[in-house]
């Protein structure tokens, strides 16, 4: 570990220096600042003291207030810098823990000009190699290929206006090699397959799964419209979509806009759809509640309850049987539903 101590000089100024060791040796290296000396020690530890005497030898030239990523990341995310503008607050919230759990811990420290496409690789190789919040049946897999895309596009990002800030002329995080995923292909239910899963929904959430089904619209549209966007007058029946649920800053659900422009629009109502959902509520009322709640439904909720149950049953062929259906042989989610209304 690398040693940060204050020097007092007889003049009264006072100087940084930063021991380390070199192999088996101890040296040090001395600094007016203490910002930069603690820059440079959290570098030795984090890199070790060889990798960051060449980063500290090739800034010798370029100037002292080049932010770190770490830095640079608080000003990139700040509302108020107008770097990146047009989000929701919740998706600002979101880039920071990204960044707070996976893009830091290695590259923080490093000033952004001093940051080269062999860094990138050393992230790309750790983050590869941690794993997912996500568990199945109690046991945790290695974080999924698409999110380390993810991630490594927002720290494309973040250089990138580290570019166009003038701290570097370049972008080591551009074309980066990743490892590349099986993607999971999208399951399309025929009508007599759909028929079958929805046998095993509860007749209380039946409306919700036809809805989605009949419509295409994602959970977070088909969840967050009223009565007021619903019209059962006209020929056909139509429901309006202009809203989404988001994730807030705090992690709490609110309504914002959809996912593009192109989602603002009117859908089409199935005569069946239009039985299901009944008599119109109040009009600032939500279509589909929580049987319990009687407020959002929430999707983890209803997908393990609800969901994955009816799934489970519609490929047990012993549970078909007592309803005069026929295994499904598909395991699909609830996203699927929006292939199935496409096909």
């Amino acid at each position: 570990m690398a040693s940060v101590q204050p020097r007092r000089w007889k003049d009264g100024r006072v100087s940084w220096r930063v021991q380390f060791r070199v192999g088996a040796a101890m040296t040090s290296k001395s600094f007016e600042h203490e910002k930069g000396a603690r820059q440079f020690g959290a570098l030795v530890d984090r890199v070790g003291a060889t990798a960051a005497l060449a980063v500290w030898d090739a800034r010798q030239a370029k100037h002292d207030d080049t932010p770190t990523l770490r830095e640079w990341v608080d000003r990139y995310l700040d509302p108020e810098s107008g770097i990146v503008t047009g989000i929701e607050p919740g998706t600002r919230a979101g880039y920071r823990s990204i960044a707070d759990r996976s893009l830091l811990p290695i590259l923080g420290d490093l000033p952004v000009d001093a940051i080269d496409k062999t860094d990138v690789g050393r992230w790309v190789a750790w983050q590869e190699q941690q794993l997912s919040a996500r568990r199945t049946n109690g046991v945790a897999a290695k974080i999924s290929p698409k999110t380390v895309k993810n991630y490594h596009a927002l720290l494309s990002s973040i250089l990138q206006a580290a570019v166009d800030a003038k701290f570097r002329t370049d972008n080591p995080a551009y074309r980066t090699g990743l490892t590349r995923g099986r993607k999971r292909e999208g399951v399309f239910l025929s009508r007599a397959e759909f028929a079958t899963v929805l046998h095993f929904i509860p007749a209380y959430y039946k409306p919700l799964v036809l809805f989605l089904a009949g419509t295409g619209a994602r959970w977070g549209e088909a969840t967050a419209i009223t009565w007021g966007d619903v019209e059962l007058a006209t020929a056909p029946p139509t429901a309006r979509i202009e809203k989404a649920w988001k994730k807030g800053p705090d992690g709490t659900p609110v309504l914002g806009p959809p996912k593009s422009a192109k989602s603002r629009r009117t859908v089409s109502l199935w005569a069946e759809i239009v039985t299901a959902l009944g008599s119109p509520g109040p009009g600032d009322q939500l279509l589909f509640l929580g049987a319990q709640s009687g407020k959002q439904v929430w999707y983890g909720a209803f997908n393990t309850r609800i969901w994955k149950r009816a799934v489970a049953q519609a490929n047990d062929a012993e549970a078909c049987a007592t309803g005069g259906h026929l295994p499904i042989g598909k395991q699909p989610n609830i996203h699927d539903l929006r292939h199935t209304h496409a096909s």
